[in-house]
C-alpha cells in the first residue's frame, strides 16, 4: 500500500508554458517560444505565488531553476492535514508523512514569517513534532502570529494535554496566538510572556488557577478570547491587565470571574451565567457605566457591549474587526449588542454603521448609549423638523432587524441624534418597541425630549405595532 507521492521531491519537471513570439530567420517567420514570466523580479513573482495555497507555491519550485527559490519567501504558510488525507489509506500513516512534509516546507523556507496556521491531527500533539513545529516557527522563523488547530477525523476529540517546554512563547518577534483543542496543566510555556499582543484559547481544557497563571504572564494583551472549560467549576478567573482592550468569554463551568481592565473597550460574554450579578466583577471605567444597565436586562443572553473608539490617528479599536465576524469563530447568535457611540465623531459613525451592517439579523435588544461630548450646540443651529442632516440617509440603507432598542443619553436638540432613531422607526427594524430612557439627563432637557418624541411619533412607522416611549 503506497502513501500519496510527495508533491515537493518529484523528479518530474512540469514543463514551464511561455508566449509564442516571432522570430525572423531569412525570409523565414519562426514561433519561438519565450517565458516572459520567469523573467520578473523575485518580488513580482512573490506577488503572482501569493494567490496560492502553500502546497500550490511549493509545487512552482518544480516549473524552472528560476522559481525553485521563489516559495521560500513568502510571508504565509498555511497547513491543513484535512485536505491532504486519502480515505482509503490508513490515517495514522498518512498523519506521520504529511506531518513530515510540513516540517521539510517549515524548515526548507528561508526568511521570517509573518503569519503560520497549521491544522493538524492528534499524533502530533503526542509525538514531540508539534513542539518542534513551534520552536521553528517561533524562535528560527521569528513568526509574528501562529495559529494551530487540533481536530479528529469523523468524530469529534476531547482536549488533548498539551505538554510544552517553558518559555517557549516567548520571543519578542511573536505578537499573536492562537490555539485551539488542547489542554494545558502547567502555564510555564507562557513565562515571560512579554511579546503577545493577541491571545486566543478556543476549545480549551484548563483549571483556573492554571489559566490565572497564564493570563498574568501575558501583561501586553490587547485582546484576550478565551473559551473553556474546566474539570470543576471551584475557582475564580482573574483577568487584571491594564492593556487590554478586547475581552471575550466562553466559561461554562466557572464560579466567578474578575475583569480589572482600566483601557477595556469591548466586553463580549457567552455561557457565563450572571445571576444576581454576583458571578462577575467588573472594573472598566470606559464600560461600567452602560454594561450593567445590559445586564439587568438580559443576563442569560450572549451580548457584547462596545465602547466604539479610534485613537488620534483614527485606527480602529483592536477587536473592532472580531465583533463584525463573531459568529463565523462561535457559531452563536448574539442576541443582544450595547454601543457607546460619539455621534459627533464621523468615525465612530462609520464603525457604528459598520456593526450594524455585520449584524444584519434579528437581534432581541439593542442599546445605544450616546457619549455626552459637552459641547452646547448655539441657538437656531439644530432643527429636527426634517431628518436631513449632514449624514443624509446614512442609517437608512441598513438592513437588519432588532425586537427593542434603547437610547441612553439622548439629547432631544441633537439632529445626528434623532436622524439615527427616526431612520429605525422609518424603516420599521424595530419588531416591538423603541425606549428612550432619560434617567441620566438634567430636568431642563424634559421639555425637549418631549418635543423629539412627539416628533418620531408622527414619522410614517415601517412597523405600525411599534410602541414608542421614554421613561
Amino acid at each position: 500500500m503506497s502513501l500519496p507521492q510527495n508533491p515537493f521531491t518529484s523528479s518530474t519537471r512540469p514543463s514551464m508554458k511561455k508566449s509564442p513570439s516571432l522570430e525572423k530567420e531569412g525570409n523565414q517567420m519562426h514561433i519561438k517560444n519565450v517565458d516572459r514570466i520567469s523573467k520578473l523580479p523575485d518580488d513580482m513573482l512573490l506577488k503572482i505565488i501569493k494567490s496560492l495555497s502553500t502546497e500550490e507555491a511549493v509545487q512552482t519550485s518544480l516549473l524552472s531553476k528560476r522559481w525553485e527559490g521563489v516559495w521560500k519567501q513568502m510571508p504565509y504558510l498555511f497547513f491543513d492535514m484535512k485536505n491532504a488525507l486519502k480515505v482509503e489509506l490508513p490515517l495514522a500513516e498518512q498523519s506521520h508523512f504529511i506531518a513530515q512534509l510540513i516540517t521539510k516546507v517549515i524548515n526548507n523556507h528561508s526568511g521570517n514569517l509573518e503569519h503560520c496556521k497549521i491544522l493538524h491531527m492528534t499524533p502530533q500533539t503526542q509525538d514531540g513534532t508539534l513542539e518542534t513545529w513551534i520552536r521553528s516557527l517561533i524562535h528560527v522563523k521569528h513568526s509574528k502570529c501562529l495559529e494551530l488547530k487540533r481536530f479528529r477525523v469523523n468524530r469529534p476529540g476531547r482536549a488533548r494535554v498539551l505538554h510544552l517546554p517553558p518559555n517557549i512563547f516567548s520571543h519578542p518577534m511573536l505578537t499573536s496566538l492562537l490555539l485551539s483543542r488542547y489542554q494545558f496543566e502547567s502555564a510555564h510555556a507562557f513565562n515571560n510572556c512579554n511579546n503577545l499582543i493577541i491571545l486566543k484559547l478556543f476549545k480549551f481544557k484548563v483549571e483556573g488557577d492554571v489559566l490565572n497563571t497564564v493570563i498574568a504572564s501575558c501583561p501586553s494583551l490587547k485582546m484576550l478570547v478565551l473559551e473553556i472549560f474546566q474539570n470543576s467549576r471551584t475557582g475564580c478567573l482573574k483577568i487584571h491587565n491594564n492593556n487590554l482592550k478586547f475581552v471575550h468569554l466562553t466559561c461554562t463551568e466557572i464560579d466567578n470571574v474578575e475583569v480589572s481592565a482600566a483601557l477595556l473597550d469591548i466586553l463580549s460574554i457567552h455561557n457565563v451565567k450572571l445571576s444576581r450579578g454576583v458571578n462577575i466583577v467588573l472594573d472598566a471605567p470606559r464600560l461600567l457605566q452602560f454594561s450593567q444597565r445590559l445586564w439587568k436586562v438580559c443576563q442569560s443572553l450572549p451580548h457584547i457591549v462596545y465602547n466604539i473608539s479610534c485613537d488620534t490617528q483614527g485606527n480602529e479599536n483592536i477587536g473592532h474587526e472580531f465583533v463584525m465576524n463573531i459568529e463565523n469563530y462561535f457559531m452563536v447568535v448574539f442576541a443582544t449588542l450595547a454601543v457607546n457611540v460619539d455621534m459627533m465623531n464621523p468615525k465612530e459613525v462609520y464603525m457604528l454603521k459598520q456593526v450594524l451592517e455585520a449584524w444584519a439579523r434579528d437581534l432581541q435588544i439593542l442599546q445605544i448609549f450616546f457619549k455626552d461630548n459637552d459641547i452646547d450646540k448655539k441657538e437656531g443651529e439644530s432643527s429636527i423638523d426634517g431628518i436631513q442632516n449632514k449624514w443624509g440617509n446614512y442609517f437608512f440603507d441598513i438592513d437588519f432587524r432588532v425586537k427593542s432598542v434603547f437610547l441612553y443619553n439622548f439629547n432631544g436638540s441633537d439632529e445626528d441624534q434623532f436622524a439615527l432613531a427616526a431612520s429605525f422607526v422609518i424603516q420599521g427594524k424595530m419588531m416591538e418597541s423603541l425606549t428612550i430612557d432619560t434617567s441620566s439627563l438634567p430636568a431642563n432637557k424634559t421639555l425637549a425630549i418631549d418635543t423629539v418624541v412627539a416628533k418620531l411619533m408622527k414619522l410614517p412607522k415601517g412597523n405600525k405595532n411599534l410602541n414608542i416611549k421614554y421613561i
